[in-house]
């Protein structure tokens, strides 16, 4: 019924057991910012469950929300669909939305919590009407809370802060695959502006089948003999069936020479996905 747990941030990158203060919505008012330690700090146990229509018995599960900040926080909770994009990036609109809703499947509850100071309180998530499901669906369980609304004299921010636990309904049987649609190199994509040297691996990676995958893999730089001259981790990345999600890795530092690069990607399957790719190091 519930296989798998993991702990994925709303529109940031994947972590393990997350305190997320997220700055996702604000609001200026009056003369001076509010202190960041007035704001809450929220955190939940599980941010992706898994599970199975066909499971035997009670098919729900619960997570638990913990307040970490230090003053008592009122959080509502409600599903919303939601959607990514090839480079990684997430979309989130009402539950019912998109064809591959689990909304009208998903009871949760309660549907708000107050947290005192360093408490927790359990959201319980279930299953209910799905047996007939021949396709995973999945949506999105919001957490969100507000710091407390300004005083009507100064300047001040209020922020909304959101944790997202997302909720995959997957029947059993359903096909793991996937394939490398393309392996190229490019010129390097910063992460800051100091950084603008450099070249990227780019590999383009597709679900064609009908699970939710969460592959992993690496890239083997080869020799002209065959030998193995380096090796570069893809760290593990999730692909909703039928979508793509296109990776950046660097490369390192080489002795100049010829080389072919190998990129495997595992993602649960009978096969594991590759793609090759001519590399010349100056």
């Amino acid at each position: 019924m519930f296989s798998r747990v993991r702990a994925e941030v709303v529109a940031h990158s994947l972590t393990r057991r997350v305190r997320w203060l997220a700055l996702a919505a604000s609001a200026l008012v009056g003369a001076g910012l509010a202190p960041a330690s007035a704001l809450a700090q929220l955190a939940v146990d599980q941010t992706e469950i898994v599970l199975d229509p066909r499971a035997v018995g009670k098919r729900a599960v619960s997570f638990n929300v913990t307040n970490f900040g230090s003053e008592a926080v009122q959080a509502t909770v409600y599903l919303q669909d939601w959607s990514r994009a090839a480079d990684g990036q997430q979309d989130f609109v009402s539950s019912g939305t998109l064809p591959h809703s689990c909304g009208r499947f998903l009871e949760v509850f309660p549907l708000s919590l107050r947290l005192a100071p360093g408490a927790s309180g359990a959201v319980r998530v279930a299953l209910t009407g799905g047996d007939t499901l021949t396709a995973a669906c999945w949506s999105i369980i919001m957490v969100e809370s507000a710091n407390p609304a300004p005083p009507p004299a100064g300047r001040q921010i209020r922020y909304v802060m959101r944790i997202g636990v997302k909720v995959y309904v997957v029947p059993p049987g359903l096909a793991k695959e996937g394939d490398v649609l393309d392996f190229t190199i490019a010129r390097h994509r910063p992460d800051s502006l100091a950084d603008t040297t450099g070249r990227d691996f780019v590999v383009s990676f597709q679900n064609s089948g009908g699970a939710p995958l969460w592959p992993t893999g690496k890239i083997e730089i080869r020799r002209i003999d065959n030998s193995v001259a380096a090796t570069v981790d893809i760290v593990e990345f999730g692909v909703l069936p039928g979508d793509s999600r296109t990776l950046r890795v660097r490369i390192p530092a080489l002795p100049p020479g010829h080389y072919v690069a190998l990129a495997l990607i595992d993602y649960g399957g009978a096969e594991v996905a590759g793609g090759q790719v001519q590399l010349d190091s100056p």
